[in-house]
């Protein structure tokens, strides 16, 4: 996802730019694959905040360019300790409302634990992730961009006049490999596999994104929950995986999906059947953060601690700003 979103932006700056994929546009093995990813502005750090709230424009010209829906902006909603995002989203200029459990329970099929608050930020909501994939595959290739499919990079070197990348000579190189990145630069990451489950959910109903702070104690993970088109209901606990073979395809760890199972019967009369269980892959670094910097002429991107997707046009865009940099 983000290596397509800086190929589009290098693409659109008149550079010529390829494009080597591992497997083909859209597979299993990426962690951006699937129906549905969150978009919230909700953080509790303003860094955060602001990189979303400098995100979304640039999803809505993607969206304006492919002449479909991307986003869904049914709002988001933080469940559990909800200060730091209060204050995060103040400091931004963000809006946002606190409710009461009755109050939430008026607008949605949502159970509140008595006595809690919700804090509910509505430019939130869920990104349609397969057809953002498409979006970007479309625009970047629109502008000039070359993909090569089922093209692993097995080695990136470098030197004083460019790169040298799966027997390819190029002037610089960005690293936008997602799980396989730590094999391909020095990089202090950590794939680990995800277990994510899906539910069934009634059509009539529309859910925001769901964060559920509250799910830690007992877990030790935060839940979310959002929906996904033809699954119904997508639930998960964020970064609360092993550490995976990223070339081989892991199992549904059985423990997330009952506690996915407990949450969403508790938590959502609307979504009563599990449907099915899949993993993902994430790529978490200290902190979070995200790998964005460059090495001389080789750009480290794309290890995105698990919540990159709402950013990928922004990461792009800044990826393609080191790339220039670099051959300048």
């Amino acid at each position: 996802m983000v290596g397509l979103a800086t190929a589009r932006a290098i693409a659109r700056s008149g550079r010529a730019v390829l494009v080597l994929e591992r497997h083909r546009i859209g597979h299993d093995r990426a962690s951006s694959h699937g129906a549905s990813r969150i978009f919230r502005l909700s953080y509790p750090e303003p860094e955060w905040v602001s990189l979303a709230q400098q995100a979304l424009p640039l999803w809505l010209a993607l969206e304006a360019e492919a002449g479909e829906r991307l986003l869904n902006l049914t709002g988001s909603i933080d469940l559990g300790a909800i200060e730091p995002q209060r204050h995060a989203l103040a400091a931004c200029g963000a809006a946002f409302d606190i409710l009461d459990a009755a109050e939430v329970e008026l607008r949605w099929p949502l159970v509140v634990p008595a006595g809690g608050q919700v804090l509910f930020q509505p430019d939130g909501g869920w990104i349609r992730a397969d057809a953002a994939l498409r979006a970007l595959h479309a625009s970047a290739t629109a502008a000039g961009a070359e993909v090569l499919e089922g093209t692993p990079a097995e080695e990136v070197t470098s030197d004083a006049g460019g790169v040298r990348v799966a027997g390819l000579r190029a002037r610089a190189a960005v690293v936008a490999a997602g799980a396989w990145t730590p094999s391909l630069v020095e990089l202090d990451a950590r794939p680990t596999v995800e277990t994510v489950t899906f539910f069934s959910l009634e059509d009539s109903v529309e859910l925001p994104a769901v964060l559920d702070q509250t799910t830690s104690a007992q877990t030790g993970f935060e839940a979310y929950a959002l929906p996904s088109p033809g699954d119904g209901l997508k639930v998960g606990f964020h970064a609360s995986g092993p550490s995976a073979d990223v070339d081989a395809c892991g199992r549904p760890d059985a423990a997330v999906v009952e506690w996915a199972t407990a949450w969403a019967t508790s938590r959502l009369a609307a979504a009563s059947r599990l449907l099915r269980a899949e993993t993902c892959l994430y790529t978490g670094l200290p902190g979070e953060r995200f790998a964005l910097e460059r090495r001389g002429r080789v750009i480290v991107g794309s290890a995105c601690s698990g919540h990159g997707f709402k950013f990928a046009p922004l990461v792009g865009d800044r990826l393609a700003a080191l790339a220039a940099e670099a051959i300048a």
